[in-house]
């Protein structure tokens, strides 16, 4: 099972050891907009002039700071509620309404934004980000950090930053938490199989090296080894996925791209040389170095068994995730830290990492009257304090650089000596596509499905070229 098969989960079913996808986490760990039930619906929000007193009392419609009800009590829950007591104490003329996301978030906020019925300001998953900004329904945030000189950006990891910068130059959200994807590996293995544990600055070459050495058979031969027995594999050197949040940056790292700069169309990109080696690459650690399992292989484990637990338990020596991943791994039956590490993507032309990211986002038509409201708490949110909660849930990387440096040394910190990794790869890393271009979901299940082809040995310049077709066709929609 992959990440993406894996349901959504509660963050109390993170604690527990549950895996959980990137969606998942954006929404509940890094987007913290937590909700599985249905609360009040955003179409009874409003945001009227009502909610402007004539004495100055501004009402904050917020929607990102509520645990589903089974989490109450957890660290999340208990970090959300000081922040929102400590900003409502230190401005009473603020009034926080904080409002619980109902399901299918992502398409119900374009409704009620279209119909003015929407919170005044909310946790966005950069991943579904430019459908927003291209519908013009996101207020450009220098309108209202104008309003409050301390609210400035360099605060942040310009690296994800990035992801919230239009095209018109427009500052369309102010980051909250993220994560690069890293590889996590199994150190034990890397031991027992005599082969150094990877490095900041590795390859390709030194990935796949590791990999055929640490895909064993019952008899403990190695994939290198001329008696390896095919029918009998035990333990696999990596762990693949179809899902293109898991290999886009494949694509990056061999000097490649998915689809042209002005995001016009995949012909020259998705078909150029850089891209289909760093494709055929990926899927050639399943079908000809064979040091990953098949799709129908993995299924098979991932049925039988959890993927967190498959991994402690020594079933695969490497896999591409998030920090999201951590909660999940570190709950597992079996674990020891011993078992547990993450090292930056291997490089090729160069070295490049996804950065998936939640923010703090404001309605394109939030009253002026809460401007200045709304840059007070924003301000809060993103400063140290709440920020420095982050490391302890544990959940995902601080985008204040300073609250993120000290998580490192802070003996509070959840994985304090996990996340320079996560830190340090930062500087590699990239906006997600679904940041920058409005019908990239659609665009991502066609790459989730060529690569799915792809890995069941279907050619890839003829799915490649099957897949242009229909990321050309979206393209058109813009």
């Amino acid at each position: 099972m992959n990440d993406n098969d894996i349901p959504p989960a509660t963050l109390g079913a993170i604690a527990r050891g549950t895996s959980v996808n990137r969606r998942t986490m954006l929404r509940w760990g890094l987007g913290a907009a937590a909700a599985v039930t249905a609360g009040p619906l955003l179409a009874a929000c409003g945001s009227g002039d009502d909610e402007v007193s004539a004495d100055g009392e501004v009402t904050l419609k917020v929607v990102g700071f509520q645990v589903p009800p089974e989490e109450k009590g957890s660290e999340l829950d208990k970090a959300y509620q000081k922040f929102l007591a400590d900003f409502q104490t230190q401005n009473p003329k603020i009034k926080i309404d904080s409002i619980q996301a109902p399901p299918n978030f992502d398409t119900q906020i374009i409704v009620d934004l279209a119909s003015g019925s929407a919170p005044d300001l909310w946790s966005q998953d950069a991943s579904s980000l430019a459908p927003l900004i291209q519908r013009k329904l996101l207020l450009d945030m220098r309108k209202v950090t104008e309003q409050l000189p301390s609210l400035t950006t360099d605060r942040f990891f310009p690296q994800v930053l990035e992801i919230h910068k239009g095209e018109d130059g427009g500052i369309y959200g102010l980051p909250n938490d993220f994560t690069p994807m890293v590889v996590y590996y199994n150190p034990t293995l890397f031991t027992k199989a005599g082969i150094p544990v990877p490095q900041a600055g590795w390859t390709w070459d030194d990935q796949l090296a590791a990999a055929q050495k640490l895909t064993l058979d019952k008899n403990g031969r190695n994939r290198l080894d001329p008696g390896f027995d095919e029918a009998n594999v035990v333990q696999w050197g990596y762990r693949h996925s179809q899902y293109a949040y898991q290999w886009v940056y494949r694509v990056w790292q061999n000097g490649g791209d998915v689809v042209s700069p002005d995001h016009t169309t995949a012909t020259g990109f998705l078909d150029a040389p850089a891209a289909i080696e760093a494709i055929q690459w990926y899927a050639d650690l399943v079908l000809k170095h064979k040091v990953a399992p098949s799709p129908s292989t993995l299924e098979k484990l991932t049925n039988a068994s959890d993927a967190n637990a498959l991994f402690v338990d020594g079933k695969f020596a490497m896999f591409d995730s998030g920090h999201w991943s951590l909660v999940g791994l570190t709950g597992a039956k079996g674990y020891t830290p011993e078992k547990l590490a993450v090292v930056p993507q291997p490089k090729r032309a160069t070295e490049a990492t996804a950065l998936y990211e939640s923010s703090f986002v404001l309605r394109h038509d939030l009253p002026k009257e809460k401007f200045k409201a709304a840059a007070q708490f924003i301000d809060a949110a993103t400063s140290r304090g709440y920020q420095d909660t982050k490391a302890i849930t544990g959940i995902a990387i601080s985008a204040n650089s300073e609250a993120a440096s000290g998580s490192l040394t802070s003996a509070q910190a959840k994985f304090a000596k996990l996340d320079k990794v996560f830190v340090d790869a930062t500087a590699s890393g990239r906006p997600p596509y679904g940041s920058k271009i409005g019908v990239y979901p659609t665009i991502e299940k066609a790459l989730d499905g060529m690569m799915e082809k792809i890995l069941r040995g279907e050619p890839v310049q003829a799915q490649v070229a099957e897949t242009i077709t229909a990321i050309n066709r979206e393209l058109a929609k813009r």
